[in-house]
């Protein structure tokens, strides 16, 4: 049975070597107490001073029970080699990391879909530019571990608040078609009175290339008959997010 399922019978052996029983909830006091230090650590200076692998480790604390998770951290790190790789990894994948199971590897999904959501939730009714870091922020989750390009976009009231975010289109890893009138027929739904666009380029840096020049161009046209205003365009490579307003581009 696999470890994350925390479901044992047998004694177990921590990285130390001393031996403790998972069936009977006897726990080793040394890994008692290390899980303590991790969690005091961090109600005290939040994730301050932490390796990855440490981080890795708390967190684990509260998916796998009873047993040292110091070994379990320091694998997956290894193989996802950053908290990104681990937290976008498909749960399949991070399961069948020895030590980890089924429970633990949906508990670190859960942890980026539920920063996803807490992104979100702080953008409606409010008007996006109070919340441009958000914004990146939201986009850069939303686009960072997909690996086909893809277009889409932030639509916003007169006041631009927030109405919805929607990729629009998907492609191959290099290309995807984007076609304004469905774009433009999916703003007069919303009764969107501003737009902002996003693409990603997926393993690629964060430069803008003449097509995506030329295509918010298009849109900037597609956009004045209809009193739609865009407003920026952004392009997330990985962890990176370059706005075309902030460069100066529209």
């Amino acid at each position: 049975m696999a470890a994350g399922d925390g479901l044992f019978n047998a004694s177990l052996f921590n990285s130390s070597g001393r031996v403790y029983k998972c069936g009977m909830g006897t726990v080793d006091e040394s890994v008692r107490g290390h899980r303590e230090r991790l969690r005091a650590r961090f109600a005290g200076h939040g994730f301050e001073g932490f390796r990855d692998d440490e981080v890795v480790e708390l967190l684990l604390t509260y998916a796998i029970p009873r047993i040292d998770v110091k070994p379990v951290a320091k694998r997956l790190i290894e193989t996802f080699h950053t908290l990104a790789g681990i937290f976008d990894a498909p749960v399949v994948e991070l399961a069948q990391v020895p030590g980890v199971g089924e429970k633990a590897a949906v508990f670190l999904s859960i942890i980026k879909q539920a920063e996803m959501r807490y992104l979100a939730s702080d953008l409606p009714g409010r008007s996006v530019f109070d919340r441009p870091e958000k914004v990146k922020a939201h986009l850069r989750f939303l686009l960072q571990s997909r690996g086909m390009e893809c277009f889409g976009a932030v639509f916003t009231d007169q006041q631009h608040r927030l109405l919805a975010t929607q990729i629009m289109f998907e492609g191959t890893v290099d290309r995807t078609a984007v076609y304004p009138r469905n774009l433009m027929k999916r703003a007069l739904e919303l009764d969107a009175k501003g737009l902002i666009l996003f693409h990603n380029h997926p393993g690629g840096t964060a430069r803008a290339s003449e097509e995506d020049m030329a295509l918010t161009r298009r849109m900037i046209e597609a956009c004045a008959p209809l009193d739609i205003k865009l407003l920026d365009h952004f392009l997330v490579a990985g962890t990176q997010v370059l706005s075309f307003k902030e460069e100066g581009w529209l």
